[in-house]
């Protein structure tokens, strides 16, 4: 298993988590946008009818670990696993290839927990899952690539706070991505 961001807890715990889920292909999701506010930045989402959020702290997490991690998608291999950095609350991204053209896709987070002050070391199988689909690796990509590349090309690293984005790599993974989905 390949883990990017934080390596915050065991496999055994990521598949406790991951097995007590059943994805789904009968779904419609919408990644509507991406926004970078004062050190927070929030995705919006929707999976059918229902609104999610992928939250993460700008200050503490480089946005183009995100990319990256999505660009690493089109050659995936292994189950790989994303913790992203909201300040002591850690959301996931797990994925997982199927077929060559098929992935799991799951998001899964800890918000409520960290709210109510109830995180430990075993907490991870506990997460919220919001979002456990099986997806064409394209249109997954494709949906990211439509938020992240308009947020990437109009990042002000001088008006963000506490930036810790690295342009040329987001850039450089975006191309990546933008490469693979251009013939869809």
């Amino acid at each position: 298993m390949k883990i990017l961001g934080e390596d915050i807890d065991t496999q055994e715990n990521i598949l406790k988590l991951v097995n007590k889920s059943n994805p789904t292909s009968d779904f419609k999701l919408e990644i509507i946008d991406i926004k970078d506010k004062v050190g927070w930045v929030s995705i919006t989402a929707k999976i059918n009818e229902s609104d999610f959020f992928v939250d993460y702290s700008s200050a503490m997490f480089d946005s183009s670990i995100l990319i990256r991690y999505l660009a690493e998608l089109i050659n995936i291999t292994e189950e790989t696993v994303l913790f992203l950095d909201n300040e002591g609350s850690f959301p996931m991204f797990y994925a997982n290839k199927i077929d060559d053209n098929t992935i799991r896709f799951l998001f899964a987070h800890d918000y409520i927990l960290f709210e109510n002050d109830e995180i430990d070391d075993d907490c991870l199988p506990l997460y919220k899952i919001e979002c456990d689909i099986l997806i064409n690796k394209k249109t997954l990509l494709e949906k990211f690539y439509n938020i992240l590349y308009p947020f990437t090309e109009n990042y002000n690293l001088e008006e963000a706070y506490g930036p810790t984005f690295n342009l040329e790599n987001g850039k450089k993974y975006l191309s990546k991505i933008k490469t693979y989905i251009s013939d869809y």
